[in-house]
């Protein structure tokens, strides 16, 4: 701990940080089936919605489950990208 932090929790107390409740909710154990697909084992939450999921319903790079990933994000990451024009074969 570096002095000036020392300092501070001289002068304001010894201040827990209380953490909001949907982070607590957040840190609880992942257990069960997926919410979205009901067949596999959870794995992850979702940082937006909250549910649990498998890896196979979960964005691991944006930490999203399927069902809150953009359309257009999924569209990139399958590689249909839709730039209004048909694509040449």
């Amino acid at each position: 701990m570096n002095e000036e932090l020392r300092k501070w929790l001289e002068e304001h107390g010894n201040m827990e940080t209380a953490e909001p409740e949907d982070e607590r909710e957040n840190k609880k154990e992942i257990t069960g089936k997926c919410e979205i697909c009901g067949a596999r084992d959870a794995k992850y939450r979702c940082l937006k919605c909250g549910r649990v999921v498998c890896p196979s319903c979960y964005f691991v790079m944006f930490g999203l489950c399927r069902d809150c990933v953009s359309d257009d994000i999924k569209k990139k990451l399958d590689g249909k990208n839709d730039f209004g024009i048909d694509k040449i074969k």
